[in-house]
């Protein structure tokens, strides 16, 4: 029972630390997209990048509470991040390429911008387990 409220509180804390990140890593995200014009990839790229500084910094000493030095998680935490990135966003942009080639949609900015929300949830799910059971994991 205990172990169960431990993860409930630690889930919890990751949201909280992502509700911070979406702050800064999506709110850069759309403000790089939509006012400044960048593309789909560097503004998920860069957006993305200030949310993983945020994120290791919370996350290492909020969340999970991890006593491990940066040396030895920074590098796990990185490569968690890339690959969730990767996966999440390029997910997100074959949804929106496959509904716009079937004509279940026409392209726009609009749509553009449910893909990136839709990869920001793909994202935070898979960050999340990534991070908890590969960058600072008990033991």
């Amino acid at each position: 029972m205990k172990k169960q409220f431990n993860e409930n509180i630690t889930f919890f804390k990751f949201i909280l630390v992502g509700a911070l990140n979406t702050l800064v890593g999506l709110g850069s995200i759309f403000i790089l997209f939509n006012t400044l014009h960048f593309n789909y990839w560097v503004s998920t790229s860069l957006g993305n990048l200030l949310g993983i500084i945020c994120s290791y910094v919370l996350n290492k000493s909020f969340t999970f509470q991890s006593k491990k030095s940066a040396n030895k998680t920074i590098w796990k935490f990185i490569l968690v991040s890339i690959v969730c990135y990767l996966f999440s966003y390029y997910l997100g942009h074959i949804f929106n390429m496959f509904m716009y080639n079937n004509g279940l949609i026409t392209k726009s900015k609009l749509t553009e911008n449910i893909s990136i929300l839709l990869a920001s949830g793909i994202y935070t799910i898979s960050n999340y387990l990534g991070h908890k059971y590969y960058t600072f994991a008990k033991g």
